[in-house]
């Protein structure tokens, strides 16, 4: 038992403070799309039912393609706060998957921004830092070495 104490404190000690930040951005974006796409799925299901129900198509329509968003927003969610965990406990996994969402953070952003205007564009690139700094923030070999990472 004192052995599992000490390599939990090990694994504790060499956690850089960047990570335990990044997990909480995690835990902090995993809750609120919890809550969003709870409120997503609710009003998709909603329209659906009451659309299929009053024999409104273009209702019931709206109500089934909401309603799969709402779910693939609950398993997004999910993601995050797993991924969250994952980055406390200094997980391999959760820094690959940590990686690919903020790259495709990163690029959606960087879509967003030349596919809407002026606005979507100068918003856009305040948005997408965050982002980018931790995606160079993960990809730092400093924070590779502490996830046990090869660095060349």
């Amino acid at each position: 038992m004192t052995s599992e104490y000490t390599e939990r404190y090990k694994m504790y000690e060499r956690r850089p403070v960047g990570v335990a930040v990044v997990a909480a951005l995690f835990y902090f974006l995993g809750i609120l799309s919890l809550l969003w796409s709870l409120l997503v799925f609710g009003v998709g299901g909603f329209s659906s039912f009451f659309g299929s129900l009053l024999g409104a198509e273009q209702m019931a329509a709206f109500g089934d393609a909401t309603a799969w968003s709402g779910f693939l927003g609950l398993f997004s969610a999910a993601l995050q706060i797993a991924v969250g965990f994952g980055l406390l406990g200094m997980k391999k996994w959760a820094w690959f998957v940590a990686l690919i969402a903020v790259g495709l953070t990163v690029l959606q952003g960087i879509v967003g921004i030349f596919t809407g205007g002026l606005y979507a564009f100068m918003c856009g690139i305040l948005t997408v830092m965050i982002p980018i700094a931790i995606l160079i923030y993960m990809l730092l070999p400093s924070t590779r070495r502490a996830f046990r990472m090869q660095t060349r």
